[in-house]
């Protein structure tokens, strides 16, 4: 191993040269219709699904079930990975790998109690629909992430391709 042969100064050092990536997790929620909720960020354009950055410490599922509850209000299991995807250069961010995993299956009328700081609303939107609202990126991940549900497999993308 090379800390076996290193300094800790030394370690830390050629730690500092290794490329940093950011975490990401989001969860496929679906209505009885099989309606995607979809929510809208006050600080991007595009629409989102319920999700965000993996904090420090923090694994991806974890921090996935804790995005869902801040941003829309609701304690849901997060099911199984669907997606990984890799992205690679995406400017100021750098490299990034996101995890999409199953939301589940929800009533329409759940009570969604939206996180003001972050969000103007949210909606239950066909799969259909998505490509008009999310960004090209997320849109495509959305549509493997359905696939994936469908078939019972997982998908690894990266910078949206398969």
């Amino acid at each position: 191993m090379i800390d076996s042969y290193l300094s800790e100064p030394e370690l830390a050092a050629f730690i500092a040269t290794l490329p940093r990536r950011r975490l990401a997790a989001g969860a496929l929620i679906r209505d009885r219709e099989g309606r995607v909720l979809m929510v809208q960020p006050n600080y991007k354009q595009g629409w989102e699904l319920p999700g965000g950055t993996v904090e420090a410490g923090e694994d991806p599922r974890t921090g996935c079930g804790r995005e869902i509850t801040e941003e829309v209000g609701l304690e849901l299991p997060v099911g199984r990975l669907l997606v990984v995807e890799h992205g690679t250069s995406h400017g100021i961010w750098g490299d990034a790998t996101i995890f999409l995993y199953d939301g589940g299956v929800v009533d329409a009328d759940v009570a969604v109690t939206v996180q003001a700081e972050e969000l103007v609303g949210y909606r239950f939107v066909s799969s259909a629909e998505v490509g008009t609202l999310a960004m090209p990126g997320l849109a495509n991940r959305i549509a493997v992430g359905l696939s994936a549900l469908a078939d019972g497999d997982t998908r690894e993308l990266v910078n949206g391709r398969g």
